[in-house]
């Protein structure tokens, strides 16, 4: 229990660190909005004072606000859980973020477990199958390749190729324009098909470190020595391939699962922006454009957050799952 606590209150810590330290890059970089606003106003020919005011008015604080005060009031907001209003769209940043998470969340949900799945079959098939030379070399020669690219070109192929000229998958929006939100096969069927291609995206990029991963892992279960008595004990090859390769090789990617959900949660904002799809990688590539600071922060907390309590999450659950990491908990 003990041990527990002091995970929770190093996590906090971390994560008021990391929000501070957004928070201040933020405010201290080029493009404050209350500057670039009063800029305009005052080239409309509108008075110095004037212009002051109607800044004022409309952000609610002052252009000539230094940035400690800045960053303390977003500090403040963010602790005391108000992020305040969208100086773009004039609505509560709670509000935009709720509607955007939702789709981001089913995004990487969605893409994270085809990948979890598919990269441990690849991986158990080459560690399993080493002896076949072909098939291990031209396995291993495509997840390199797929590994050297990074997802935003991919991206841009796709959406280029199969998408706008071979219009061979839906390459905008999340769904057709004739079906109806809510919880209908149509709607959940839409959704699943215009996904497919940023989905393939994320997937066919991602697939790599774990098929690598898990074949090296394998490998080295399939030289221990409790396999070679399985074999021994004349054991079925698919027991021996799913009971004792499969499982062991499994338990050490769990603590990177959570941790690869959060990284692919801030992975999106490429992606979504990219295929036109709502959640917290458009909203963020939106508002970031417009210097639209209560949203940033607002978006910058809600990945850190993810980050932080996937990891604390991984560190307080990874004993269930494998005993030996209890040793020393207290």
């Amino acid at each position: 229990m003990n041990w527990a606590l002091r995970k929770a209150i190093f996590s906090l810590a971390a994560w008021f660190l990391a929000v501070s330290i957004s928070i201040l890059i933020i405010v201290l970089s080029p493009g404050d909005p209350a500057l670039i606003m009063l800029t305009g106003f005052l080239q409309q020919g509108i008075p110095y004072d004037q212009a002051v005011r109607m800044v004022q008015a409309y952000i609610g604080f002052s252009p000539a606000e230094p940035w400690w005060s800045k960053w303390l009031r977003y500090l403040l907001g963010v602790v005391t859980g108000n992020l305040g209003v969208s100086i773009t769209y004039r609505i509560p940043v709670a509000q935009l973020i709720a509607n955007a998470i939702p789709w981001s969340i089913f995004f990487v949900s969605y893409s994270l477990s085809l990948t979890v799945i598919l990269g441990v079959l690849i991986g158990i098939a080459l560690a399993y199958y080493r002896s076949n030379t072909i098939f291990v070399r031209s396995v291993t020669t495509v997840l390199t390749v797929f590994n050297s690219i990074p997802n935003w070109i991919l991206a841009a192929v796709f959406f280029v190729y199969i998408g706008a000229r071979w219009q061979l998958l839906p390459y905008m929006g999340p769904y057709s324009n004739d079906v109806t939100p809510g919880l209908n096969l149509q709607f959940i069927a839409s959704v699943l098909y215009h996904y497919t291609l940023p989905t393939m995206v994320m997937v066919l990029t991602s697939i790599p470190g774990w098929a690598f991963g898990i074949s090296a892992m394998a490998s080295a279960i399939l030289k221990e020595d409790f396999i070679t008595y399985a074999k021994a004990r004349g054991l079925p090859s698919s027991r021996i391939l799913w009971t004792y390769i499969t499982r062991n090789s499994i338990l050490p990617i769990y603590a990177n699962i959570a941790i690869t959900f959060t990284w692919l949660l801030v992975g999106t904002v490429w992606l979504e922006s990219q295929f036109l799809l709502p959640g917290l990688g458009s909203l963020l590539a939106t508002t970031s454009g417009a210097r639209d600071y209560p949203v940033m922060i607002g978006v910058y907390v809600i990945l850190i957050t993810a980050i932080v309590l996937g990891a604390l999450f991984t560190d307080l659950t990874y004993g269930f799952i494998d005993p030996r990491a209890r040793v020393g908990e207290t």
